[in-house]
């Protein structure tokens, strides 16, 4: 049940204006919570602006209110901030500079790392993910969700629930999907979307990352890198996590799978770590400054990609047993 404060807020007259946000490297739990929190704020007689760092990624374009999010350095007057599906302020990136102090700040997350950054903090680490979360506050507030907004939220729980096959993935995620259903969804062409769009460009570049994949620890850790003149080549990569990441966490034996990512414009290097459940990878994540949850966490170090990975795989392989 979400806090009464958080209800109080978000119900509260004098809050006419509501700022939401998400995390960068939009995804589709980023994308379904803030438009169907967005949805469920205007519903509520608010006015709200939505902002993010960056653009929405082509696989989700069938969403319904993308032409109301709003991207860049803006500093809109607002009452009440919102961030979804984020661990920690700085996870919303140049959008944070639109957040002013003194504010009164909402934090809905289901990350296990969320650092409390909010006034008022929802964190629900056993929620498969942001979307259930927003679905609840839906049933808390009496509000009957709408067809656009369980496309919204289905989609959410799809993407962040690896199509309801992780571990978070709970009888109440079932009810709460087979409610959005009711709205005859197109299930299939969801899936299409987010899964089943890549261009034949694309599907080679992902035969390049998989020839650079190596095990260590007797097969039981492995990981895959990708370069960023590849990503230059074809920038769908950079967000397609989960699908790269899978072809390491797949093979039999292998208990923790990593994926780096060079980020050459900042030299920066994008690590994503998944466990099979017998090691804590929110722990690992957190030795580099990231976090996120035990079977999936994820963190961003300076440096080369060479130098990244062999600092993490040496931590990794301490804890890799």
């Amino acid at each position: 049940m979400p806090p009464k404060k958080l209800l109080s807020a978000l119900r509260k007259k004098q809050n006419k204006v509501f700022l939401v946000s998400a995390h960068i490297s939009l995804e589709g739990d980023a994308l379904g919570s803030e438009l169907a929190m967005a949805s469920l704020l205007r519903r509520l007689g608010k006015k709200v602006i939505v902002l993010n760092q960056d653009e929405v990624p082509a696989e989700y374009s069938f969403m319904p209110g993308l032409d109301s999010i709003k991207h860049g350095i803006i500093s809109p007057y607002y009452d009440v901030g919102v961030l979804v599906d984020c661990s920690d302020m700085s996870r919303i990136g140049k959008a944070a500079k639109a957040f002013k102090k003194g504010r009164l700040l909402l934090n809905i997350d289901h990350h296990i790392s969320n650092t409390m950054f909010g006034d008022i903090n929802w964190v629900k680490p056993n929620a498969s993910c942001a979307s259930e979360m927003v679905y609840e506050l839906f049933k808390a507030l009496n509000v009957k969700i709408n067809k656009n907004e369980a496309i919204c939220l289905y989609t959410g729980i799809l993407a962040d629930t690896g199509s309801f096959k992780y571990s978070a993935t709970s009888s109440f995620t079932h009810l709460a999907a087979s409610e959005l259903l009711k709205h005859n969804l197109d299930v299939y062409g969801i899936y299409r979307h987010i899964h089943e769009s890549l261009d034949i460009h694309t599907v080679k570049a992902l035969g390049a990352i998989i020839d650079t994949l190596k095990v260590a620890q007797k097969g039981k850790l492995a990981w895959l890198e990708v370069k960023n003149a590849l990503i230059k080549k074809e920038p769908r990569l950079s967000e397609m996590t989960d699908d790269i990441i899978h072809f390491a966490r797949a093979i039999k034996g292998v208990e923790v799978a990593l994926l780096f990512k060079e980020i050459k414009a900042r030299s920066e290097v994008r690590v994503n770590l998944r466990s099979s459940g017998k090691v804590d990878v929110n722990k690992l994540a957190g030795k580099f400054g990231g976090g996120g949850h035990k079977m999936a966490s994820g963190c961003t170090l300076k440096g080369s990609l060479k130098d990244v990975v062999n600092r993490v795989i040496g931590e990794a392989q301490r804890q890799v047993k």
